[in-house]
């Protein structure tokens, strides 16, 4: 059995968040038919990728919001969360070290969307979808007003500024863990929280082996998950930083299928 896990934004879906449905379809029919699995792993939140992959959920697992949650297939999620100690701390450094971010800052429990007000404006477009997904949308001025755990908070800052922005965050040591996923965003989790320690997770329930993980992504965010597979590819498009690491580089970028060209490859190899 091999495990075959995806980044989305930049890696697996076009410019548009547009996929290649009925090849993608096709492709996963034939990995499952072998025995396999086939992992989204998206700094997304869960309710993004139902909706996105809304006809495959049954038979794909999920790692969301950079591995605070862990869905394996027809079975219930398992979630993780923010410490509450630590909101009053991450919003007074942000407002009085980092700065406020430029396109907004939310926070996401599990059935709720709440949004910072005087946090910068969210692109009407993200904000409409987002708000789509989600049973109560509720506009806040302190993230310690949110009763229910908190799963994640995110932020966009210019693009320029958000590496500075998440290693303020990690270098503050209040328990949180902040990485980049691209155009500006920042993604805040509980300290500890990654991708890869997910996906060791889903490996060892499995009862399988890094060695037999194939990864493929493209920021940051997806450092460990692609230094913890046994087969890591990088896209062409990915950060300079990734593609200093020596992965394997996917010829293709995201707006022409490259992630299904290497993984139709994969399947011809292995026939």
């Amino acid at each position: 059995m091999k495990v075959l896990a995806t980044d989305l934004d930049n890696t697996f879906l076009h410019r548009d968040l547009s996929y290649s449905s009925e090849a993608f379809g096709r492709l996963l029919t034939k990995w499952l038919a072998q025995g396999n699995r086939f992992v989204v792993a998206t700094g997304r939140e869960l309710r993004w990728v139902e909706a996105k992959f809304a006809p495959f959920m049954s038979d794909i697992d999920v790692v969301a919001s950079n591995g605070v949650v862990l869905k394996l297939r027809q079975e219930t999620a398992t979630m993780q969360t923010l410490p509450a100690a630590s909101l009053m701390m991450l919003q007074k450094l942000i407002v009085d070290q980092i700065g406020k971010p430029t396109q907004g800052l939310r926070a996401y429990t599990k059935d709720k969307l709440y949004l910072v007000n005087g946090m910068g404006n969210i692109q009407t477009k993200e904000r409409d979808f987002t708000r789509s997904l989600y049973d109560e949308v509720y506009e806040i001025d302190q993230l310690q007003e949110i009763s229910d755990p908190i799963l994640t908070v995110t932020g966009n800052w210019a693009a320029s500024e958000s590496d500075q922005a998440a290693e303020a965050i990690n270098d503050a040591g209040i328990g949180l863990y902040a990485t980049t996923s691209g155009y500006g965003a920042v993604d805040i989790l509980p300290a500890g929280v990654n991708k890869a320690n997910t996906l060791s997770l889903l490996l060892t329930k499995l009862g399988l082996s890094s060695d037999q993980l194939i990864a493929f992504g493209d920021g940051m965010n997806d450092l460990e998950m692609l230094r913890l597979a046994g087969h890591p590819f990088v896209m062409p498009n990915g950060d300079q930083r990734l593609l200093n690491e020596g992965f394997t580089v996917v010829p293709k970028d995201n707006n022409h299928d490259g992630v299904l060209e290497v993984w139709q490859a994969l399947m011809q190899v292995a026939d």
